[in-house]
């Protein structure tokens, strides 16, 4: 039921493919995702990564951004830092771990781990450490548990107020068999070709599944009929939001006029301050450099989407 496998280069190609199947091409679930499969993770919902796991091709590598490039830093020398205040040996290991038990299959990726396998899990944030542990990273330890056999995580924290702070998570036999069902559940769905009931698809995941159209008309159900109209009225009462909201803005600019801001009673209760923006302006730069351009030139294929009912816009 738990076993290791060689980890790849961490954050590679390779890594997050092994991350998504395993060697027999079942789609997996790994720890820093975990979250999602109750719909709560911070970043990624249930319907993201039922989609990830759906698809015909692994997902890519990301640009790193500067969150990545802050934990990518940090925790090396983070856990250098734990490593002499516990006087303990504590090391990334070069394998991932692995659970499978027929239904769930899950691994993990561990940021530190003792010779008599103590798990550590290294964080920076940007917010205040709490002493409570956001539902993402709870979700991550109680999966790593699963992974390798333990029942505690040990957390590292550094956060905004530039202090490390260190916080035990235990996990109880039932909290494991509650994520392995989960997990269990939402792979099912997946090895059907099926969405798990807790994955509601939003635009991005339909556009990003079917991003080329094939030039073809395919004959709706008659319900469709009944979804377009309600996105017709959808569209008519945003764009009625928005001149409601640009009239207002404009009758409190006329109030504001050159302030930065303005107060009730001695509170400031609207800002309306300065602010850059740096932009490249492609048009003058083609001007001055026709075959930069050219070269640099990048096309990019999407779908819109527009009403043909009788009665639209």
């Amino acid at each position: 039921m738990k076993y290791q496998i060689q980890k790849p280069s961490h954050g590679s190609k390779e890594w997050l493919a092994v991350r998504w199947r395993d060697a027999d091409n079942r789609p997996r679930i790994s720890a820093s995702i975990a979250a999602a499969v109750h719909n709560e993770h911070k970043y990624t919902s249930a319907a993201d990564l039922a989609f990830e796991l759906l698809s015909e091709n692994p997902p890519l590598p990301k640009e790193t951004n500067q969150a990545m490039e802050r934990g990518n830093r940090m925790e090396p020398m983070l856990l250098e830092w734990t490593k002499d205040l516990h006087k303990t040996n504590i090391y990334t290991p070069d394998t991932m771990y692995c659970f499978f038990d027929g239904r769930a299959n899950l691994v993990a990726t561990l940021d530190g781990i003792t010779d008599d396998n103590k798990v550590f899990e290294i964080k920076t944030s940007r917010s205040l450490w709490t002493g409570v542990l956001p539902r993402t990273w709870y979700w991550q330890g109680v999966h790593q548990a699963i992974c390798t056999g333990q029942s505690e995580i040990n957390w590292v924290i550094f956060d905004s107020t530039l202090s490390m702070y260190e916080y035990v998570q235990f996990v109880s036999s039932d909290e494991m068999q509650t994520h392995i069902e989960a997990c269990a559940v939402f792979l099912e769905c997946i090895a059907n070709g099926e969405l798990p009931p807790n994955a509601v698809p939003n635009y991005e995941n339909i556009s990003s599944a079917y991003p080329i159209g094939n030039n073809v008309s395919v004959e709706l159900p008659q319900e469709a009929l009944g979804l377009i109209q309600q996105l017709e009225k959808t569209r008519e009462v945003k764009k009625r939001a928005e001149d409601q909201e640009d009239t207002l803005k404009a009758e409190i600019g006329l109030l504001l006029q050159d302030a930065d801001e303005g107060t009730i009673n001695g509170s400031t209760v609207i800002t309306w301050k300065n602010q850059n923006r740096e932009s490249f302006d492609s048009k003058t730069f083609e001007k001055e450099h026709p075959a930069l351009f050219a070269k640099f030139r990048k096309t990019s294929t999407f779908r819109t989407m527009r009403i043909k009912t009788k009665g639209s816009k």
